[in-house]
This record gives structure tokens, sequence and C-alpha cells, in this order.
């Protein structure tokens, strides 16, 4: 897709409640329901989904930002988390995320200033925070921080 302009997927469904996901590419997700809504546990929930999705999105822009930095690292990995409201619909009331990133030549102010760009450059974060406030925290070499 690449660049600005419109977006398109296709979401077809396969059987009971288990839905595949197309990208432009046509590379897929399959997407299910819990059990209670009749799914089988074949596939990922649509807003675990949503998580795996601001998650990656972050990741890449906070990647690239590390990368024109010339920081190069053995372990970047994110958790992310969201509280759900008891109600229907159960959207997120709000969403953690954890970065948890090992590198040798990676000091604690460059690291900070990645996190903040990439979450400013992440059109996921930028969609989501308008309805939901999303905290970030990071753990850099075993020593755990908050932003």
């Amino acid at each position: 897709m690449g660049g600005m302009g419109m977006a398109k997927v296709v979401v077809k469904w396969e059987e009971n409640m288990n839905f595949r996901g197309y990208d432009s590419g046509q590379r897929d997700v399959l997407m299910d329901a819990s059990a209670i809504y009749g799914g089988s546990d074949k596939g990922i929930r649509p807003m675990e989904l949503l998580l795996i999705t601001l998650g990656g999105c972050a990741s890449i822009e906070i990647g690239n930002v590390l990368n024109k930095m010339r920081i190069s690292y053995e372990q970047f990995d994110v958790e992310v988390e969201g509280e759900r409201a008891d109600t229907v619909p159960q959207v997120f009331t709000s969403i953690s995320l954890r970065f948890i990133v090992k590198c040798n030549n990676l000091f604690k102010e460059k690291l900070e200033k990645a996190l903040r760009l990439g979450e400013d450059y992440c059109s996921v974060a930028n969609m989501i925070k308008e309805s939901c406030p999303i905290k970030m925290s990071y753990n850099l070499n075993g020593i755990d921080y908050s932003l």
C-alpha cells in the first residue's frame, strides 16, 4: 500500500465464527470469537488483534527511530495490555505498552526520545488515544522505567 491514500482489506467468513482477513497484499490473519459467542479458539480475537496491531505499529516506528540514531539492539519486544469495560460494548478503557530492550550502546535518554517519537509517528496509537489513554513504560537492560 505504502504512503498515504486509501487502505482496503477484505474479511471473509470461513466457518462458525472464523473469519479470515486479507490485506492489500493478500497476507492473511485468522480471527475467531470466544467460545461463549460460538468461537472455536482457532484464531485471534479481534480486540487482541487490535493490541497486536498497536504493539506492531509502535515497535516499527520506534525501531525506525533507533535505526536512524544508528543504535542496534539485541532484544526489542513489547508487551501490550488492555483494560476492558465491564459493560457492552467492552471497549478498552486503558492500554499499557511495556517495551523490553537489551542494548549495550543505548542510554536511557536516547531510548526515551525514541519511544516518544515512535508514539508520535504511530498512526494506530494516534487513532486509539483519542478515545483510550495509552501508557508507556520500558525495561532497559533489566531495569524498569516509566515514561
